[in-house]
């Protein structure tokens, strides 16, 4: 007679239900234990332990042979199910982490990208991070919905069919004056201002590239390729050079003076667009991220 009370109530361990899941194809107990590599009294101590757990008989049991009674073949259906759903668990979380390994943003504007890639790297070391820098929102966008990127920053809001737009950071442009400079002098200063100047430009800065040429077309724009090289002949503060307020105490210098732009164009909004089914994925890291800006 089994007693039913002491194991009333305890979890079903997966381990058991394959045992009981065997014994269900097979038909016997010794063709279950065989494939499952067990001995029969160990599998016959698991299929009582399985009915003191349910709290109810499972099996008919004969003088030479076990079988299943209604309620055991209705736990077995149901063990098929738990396991089966079980493995497709453990495909999902497999095959997202397996994604999570690289994430691929294209963004409008240097800036953003100049801030996520330290915060990621932070965040989760091992992702490894694809950036693309570019002038032309379309492309960005025609690249979120072809897959080329997980997520992409825009200076426009997009409602778009499948898509989330989350507002991510403002940017405002400043200038960085030599104080010899006769523009050191002025509190603030306009594109107007710097008519006819000469001014140290990065080659890629995404759409404040065009900005500032359609801005000050007489401007003198002398172009460096290399972040580092901009860097070193900036430093030296012989040439006017914009300036972001997302990193201006880096980029502050005892012999020049950094003086904002007063134009509403000197200002961008920026925002993460990312596809609508991608938001379980990247959800905490956007979170962490975000969060970070706040």
């Amino acid at each position: 007679m089994i007693h039913y009370s002491e194991h009333q109530g305890e979890t079903m361990n997966p381990y058991l239900l394959e045992q009981l899941l065997a014994f269900y194809r097979t038909g016997t107990l010794s063709a279950a234990a065989e494939a499952l590599f067990i001995s029969q009294p160990a599998l016959s101590q698991s299929m009582k332990k399985i009915e003191e757990i349910a709290g109810v008989p499972l099996f008919i049991r004969q003088k030479n042979k076990t079988v299943f009674n209604e309620n055991g073949r209705l736990m077995a259906e149901y063990a098929e199910k738990i396991l089966s759903l079980q493995e497709e668990m453990l495909a999902a979380v497999r095959y997202q982490a397996s994604h999570q390994k690289s994430l691929r943003i294209g963004s409008i504007a240097p800036g953003p990208l100049l801030l996520l890639e330290p915060q990621l790297a932070q965040i989760q070391p091992s992702l490894e991070l694809m950036t693309d820098l570019l002038s032309d929102e379309e492309d960005l966008t025609g690249g979120l919905e072809q897959g080329r990127y997980d997520w992409i920053v825009t200076r426009q809001p997009y409602e778009h069919a499948g898509w989330i737009c989350l507002p991510y950071l403002t940017e405002r442009l400043s200038m960085r004056i030599p104080k010899q400079h006769p523009l050191a002098k002025k509190e603030r200063l306009t594109f107007a201002d710097l008519a006819r100047q000469n001014i140290l430009l990065l080659s890629e800065l995404g759409f404040w590239t065009d900005l500032v040429k359609e801005q000050i077309p007489t401007a003198n724009f002398l172009y460096i390729d290399s972040r580092h090289a901009f860097s070193e002949i900036a430093s030296m503060g012989t040439f006017p050079t914009f300036v972001s307020d997302l990193f201006t105490a880096k980029q502050e210098a005892a012999d020049s003076v950094i003086l904002p732009l007063q134009e509403d164009l000197a200002t961008a909004r920026f925002y993460l667009l990312l596809k609508e089914d991608q938001l379980g994925k990247w959800e905490g890291l956007l979170r962490q991220v975000r969060s970070g800006r706040s």
